[in-house]
């Protein structure tokens, strides 16, 4: 892409941005739902095609009807939360959001270290303004958009919303040790993709060292952390269910960095499952995991 296609198409998303942010909520959500299946079906249909894959995976009994409408709500979900990005105070302010929390979890806010295990259903973004006015502070690892226009958009409203942004760098993990340690809440995204290939959950596959999950065992020990589970449940167009798990920790007896690993992937993982049709990373291959070269390899 050229420099003046790249300019022009970040003025574009900062328009949509910024013309979206001035309409009602579940216009903005219609929005990207018609932008999406536009652009999905006319130029990316190998998205179509490795969801409905994943999809017969996952649930080999179901019919093609069954099949179809699951990556219909798939991809619905994806652009409303493109566009419910622009609108997020809308939605906290309009009451369209119910947080169900134990009050095991509240509890710790402040008074102990504990780790987010956050999950891309739904629309995760709402976290943030939720825990918010709940009282409960929390600081997120994020990976910033490639685009220009997209990470200025979504660093800002991340910030507006109650998130502290921590880089998925060193200085972001030591810095997510130091709030640990002041009883903080830390929040990661432990359900992931890169390159095309899911990393978590595992789904059948052996537990690894190169993803988020093993980043969040590794504070955990470090810190003492507990941790729950935050995951959103899009109940209607444009109302939702935020919830939030029961406490739990790792077991005392450490075994190792991928029995950790193999231990938090059994909590996420059925979560996920059941929130198929709403999860971000359901189109992402599930390709073996190849271990990371060693450290001597590498140089």
């Amino acid at each position: 892409m050229s420099r003046l296609s790249e300019k022009l198409a970040d003025a574009w998303r900062l328009a949509l941005h910024h013309a979206l942010r001035m309409t009602p909520v579940s216009f903005a959500s219609l929005v990207g739902v018609i932008l999406v299946q536009c652009v999905v079906r006319t130029s990316r249909r190998h998205v179509i095609s490795a969801a409905r894959k994943n999809l017969k995976f996952h649930r080999p009994d179901a019919t093609d009807a069954q099949i179809n409408r699951s990556v219909n709500v798939f991809l619905n979900n994806i652009g409303r939360v493109m566009a419910e990005f622009s609108v997020l105070d809308k939605i906290f302010a309009k009451g369209r959001v119910r947080l169900n929390m134990v009050d095991s979890a509240h509890a710790l806010a402040g008074k102990a270290p504990v780790i987010g295990l956050v999950l891309h259903t739904g629309n995760w973004e709402i976290f943030g303004p939720a825990l918010r006015q709940a009282g409960w502070p929390v600081s997120s690892f994020y990976a910033p958009p490639e685009n220009g226009a997209e990470r200025r958009i979504a660093e800002a409203v991340r910030r507006k919303m109650g998130f502290e942004l921590l880089t998925p760098d060193l200085r972001g993990v030591r810095r997510s040790i130091e709030l640990l340690r002041q009883n903080a809440t830390v929040a990661i995204f432990v359900d992931e993709a890169r390159a095309g290939c899911t990393l978590a959950p595992l789904f059948g596959r052996p537990p690894h060292a190169q993803g988020n999950l093993a980043i969040a065992a590794r504070l955990a020990r470090s810190t003492g952390a507990q941790f729950v589970i935050f995951h959103c449940e899009r109940i209607e167009a444009c109302r939702f269910q935020l919830h939030i798990s029961a406490p739990f920790a790792l077991s005392e007896t450490n075994e190792g960095l991928l029995s950790d690993v193999a231990f938090l992937n059994d909590q996420i993982e059925p979560v996920v499952f059941r929130n198929l049709d709403s999860w971000y990373f359901l189109d992402d291959e599930l390709a073996p995991i190849v271990p990371a070269p060693s450290r001597a390899a590498r140089t």
